[in-house]
C-alpha cells in the first residue's frame, strides 16, 4: 500500500521538525520534555497488549491470520511500560510520580481511538496504528537512542524504551508490512488501515508538540 508509506514519510518529517526531537538529535535533550515523553509512552504502552488482544478476538472469524499475528504481537509488547518506568527512575522521577502523571490530551485521545477500533469499529484498522508506531521506532529509535545516551550525561542509561524499540521495531515493521500486503486485500480493509494510520500519525505528532510545549494542552 503505497499510501501507507506516504504516511510513514510524513510522520517522520513532522516528528524531526518538533522541538523535542530537534533537541535530541542536536545532542541537547530537554530533560523535562523527555520525562514527559516517557510518562506518556508509559501510559499508552500499558494498554497496547490489551488493545491487540481485543482486536484479535474480533478478527478471528474474518481474518484468522491477522488475529494470530495480533495475539503474538500482544505477547511481545507486554512489559514495555516497565522500560519507561525504569528510564524515569534514572531521571529522578519516582514510580509513584510516574504512575500518578496524567497523559497529554493527544495521548489520551490516541489510547481511546485504538480502543474504539479494537472493540467497536473495524479492528483491522489496528494495523494502521501498529504500522505507524513501529515505523517511527524503526526510523528514529536507533539514532534517537544514541543521541540521548550521549546527551543525558549521568542519566545516559535512561534510554531503554527508545533504544529497545529502535532494535525491535526493525523486525516488527517488516512483519507488519508483510501481514498487510498478504492479508489486507479488499478496498474496504485497505481503507480502514490507511484511515487509522492517518489518524494515529496526526495524534502522534501532536503528542510530541505537546511534550515540547509547542502545542497547548487543555488545563
Amino acid at each position: 500500500m503505497k499510501k501507507l508509506h506516504d504516511v510513514r514519510k510524513g510522520v517522520h518529517d513532522e516528528l524531526v521538525s518538533t522541538r523535542l526531537i530537534r533537541d535530541i538529535l542536536d545532542g541537547k535533550p530537554d530533560l523535562a520534555a523527555y520525562a514527559r515523553y516517557l510518562m506518556n509512552v508509559r501510559y499508552y504502552a500499558q494498554f497496547s497488549p490489551v488493545v491487540m488482544a481485543l482486536g484479535a478476538s474480533r478478527c478471528v472469524a474474518t481474518h484468522p491470520e491477522l488475529a494470530g499475528y495480533l495475539l503474538q504481537h500482544a505477547d511481545e509488547e507486554k512489559g514495555h511500560d516497565a522500560w519507561a518506568l525504569a528510564d524515569l527512575e534514572d531521571l529522578g522521577v519516582t514510580r509513584k510520580e510516574a504512575l500518578a502523571a496524567r497523559p497529554v490530551d493527544s495521548c489520551q485521545a490516541l489510547v481511546g481511538y485504538v480502543h474504539f477500533l479494537a472493540g467497536h469499529d473495524r479492528a483491522i484498522g489496528l494495523f494502521g496504528w501498529m504500522f505507524v508506531l513501529e515505523a517511527v521506532g524503526n526510523d528514529l529509535g536507533g539514532i534517537a537512542g544514541q543521541k540521548l545516551g550521549e546527551g543525558l550525561g549521568e542519566a545516559r542509561s535512561a534510554v531503554r524504551f527508545v533504544a529497545g524499540h529502535g532494535v525491535a521495531d526493525t523486525d516488527h515493521t517488516r512483519e507488519i508490512i508483510e501481514q498487510i500486503d498478504r492479508y489486507v486485500t479488499t478496498p474496504e480493509d485497505q481503507s480502514a488501515v490507511l484511515r487509522a494510520s492517518e489518524v494515529v500519525a496526526g495524534l502522534y505528532v501532536r503528542m510530541f508538540r505537546e511534550f515540547g510545549g509547542e502545542t497547548a494542552t487543555w488545563a
